[in-house]
């Protein structure tokens, strides 16, 4: 396996300490971030993986923490290769979407759409030059995007499935792939289970097999699609586990294209 260098976001908890901890295992060196020092230092010292893991706290509403975030991998590890963009903040709190409180609805897009689309604007050019790289954005299903209690956590996600479906194909043969990565259902994590008492919950584990594939350079060529872990079958080959679980991002397909009058 070739080594490669990771940053995600959001690696203190949940999704993003079961994926950083999945690259680190696999042989990645990984920068960690969140916005909590302590969990980032429980995933660090969880992996056991010593130097390959660094880590640094970051707002991804401030404009000014995501280029210094970028830098300070970059001074870490010489390079980043890996951009797995997972950090998000939930929906308010009971909004239906004629509530929407306009400035909370500002930070959700903040957090969850304007921060990945700029981490992947900071640090794509320099994946084309080196000719490899990855982007994955972390997104949700398609009910819950479209579900009025979840809707504007669901429009982050949705804007952030467009913009990698025409990141994707605006990259095409350089070398850089950009994919989406979802769990498939609600996750026993903190954001969808505050009080940790839910039952029928997805395990966070599931995130695993998944992300350390889209990862490699076994993933060469694979692009503009979307993942759902929870149809990931490790029983099989990773490339058949990849077919049984990829479709088009953004909901691509042939219903759903344009239609257009002939002439």
């Amino acid at each position: 396996m070739t080594e490669h260098v990771a940053l995600v976001t959001g690696a203190g908890r949940g999704l993003g300490r079961v994926m950083a901890l999945a690259l680190l295992r696999a042989g990645h060196r990984v920068f960690l971030t969140s916005t909590d020092r302590a969990s980032l230092e429980e995933t660090r010292h969880a992996s056991g993986a010593g130097e390959r893991a660094a880590i640094a706290t970051a707002d991804l509403a401030d404009e000014k923490s995501l280029a210094a975030i970028v830098a300070e991998a970059e001074q870490a590890f010489g390079r980043v290769d890996i951009l797995i963009n997972n950090a998000g903040v939930p929906n308010p709190p009971s909004r239906q979407p004629l509530e929407l409180d306009p400035a909370q609805l500002r930070r959700v897009f903040e957090i969850n759409t304007f921060a990945p689309i700029r981490l992947s604007q900071l640090m794509a050019p320099a994946m084309i030059k080196r000719g490899w790289g990855r982007i994955v954005f972390i997104s949700t299903s398609l009910d819950i995007m479209m579900a009025p209690g979840f809707i504007a956590y669901g429009m982050s996600k949705a804007c952030d499935e467009a913009y990698a479906a025409a990141l994707a194909a605006s990259l095409h043969d350089t070398g850089v792939t950009v994919n989406v990565l979802l769990p498939g259902g609600p996750v026993a994590t903190r954001m969808a289970d505050p009080a940790g008492t839910a039952k029928g919950l997805l395990p966070p584990d599931i995130m695993a097999p998944p992300i350390v594939w889209l990862s490699s350079d076994a993933s060469d060529h694979i692009t503009g699609l979307r993942f759902i872990a929870a149809r990931w079958n490790s029983a099989l080959t990773d490339a058949q586990a990849a077919q049984a679980a990829g479709a088009p991002a953004a909901w691509g397909g042939a219903r759903d294209s344009s239609i257009r009058p002939p002439g």
